[in-house]
């Protein structure tokens, strides 16, 4: 059960009513639960949702590499929540094939992943497991992406991470019919 009230448009100060209802209704929008959660600050709420949203839509960094990197912070952290919605998100948004997440967890020897899936994914595992990133990671993911790709690898898994440091330990339940496809 999670540890704060999944909240309702009714239960907030009537000035951010509109922006919370408006943030429940994104097309696509299956994540309903941590918004409900982050509406027990509900200043903050939409700019945490902003900024999400700002980094799912990025332009530079591959959709497909973001993905992965994003499940690599649900495996290291053990966030369930995380690790479901992305995987959906994954195939859906961004063409992972579902062979690459059963694998995930394999990356450094299945032939499923090329070299620079793989730096994506280490770079993720490293910045989550010890927020350091060691040297030969960071050049590899230098090597592979220019610099508006490699900010927003680091700013997507910086979010993330504050994501899912929100999710644990508040204890935000998948929503009901949420599972992996």
């Amino acid at each position: 059960m999670a540890r704060m009230p999944y909240l309702n448009p009714e239960d907030v100060p009537a000035e951010y009513r509109a922006v919370f209802e408006q943030q429940l209704k994104v097309p696509g929008r299956k994540a309903i639960h941590i918004m409900k959660v982050l509406a027990n600050a509900p200043a903050l709420m939409p700019k945490f949702s902003a900024l999400g949203t700002a980094l799912l839509a990025g332009t530079a960094l591959d959709p497909k590499l973001r993905e992965l990197a994003l499940e690599a912070v649900g495996i290291a952290s053990g966030c369930e929540y995380e690790y479901v919605h992305h995987w959906n998100m994954a195939q859906e948004r961004a063409g992972v094939p579902r062979d690459q997440l059963v694998h995930l967890r394999e990356f450094e020897t299945s032939p499923l992943f090329n070299a620079g899936e793989r730096a994506v994914i280490r770079y993720a595992l490293e910045a989550t497991g010890s927020v350091k990133v060691s040297d030969k990671t960071f050049a590899a993911v230098r090597e592979l992406l220019n610099d508006a790709q490699l900010m927003e690898l680091v700013l997507v898994v910086a979010f993330y991470n504050m994501v899912v440091r929100i999710l644990e330990p508040l204890k935000v339940e998948l929503e009901p019919g949420v599972v992996k496809n």
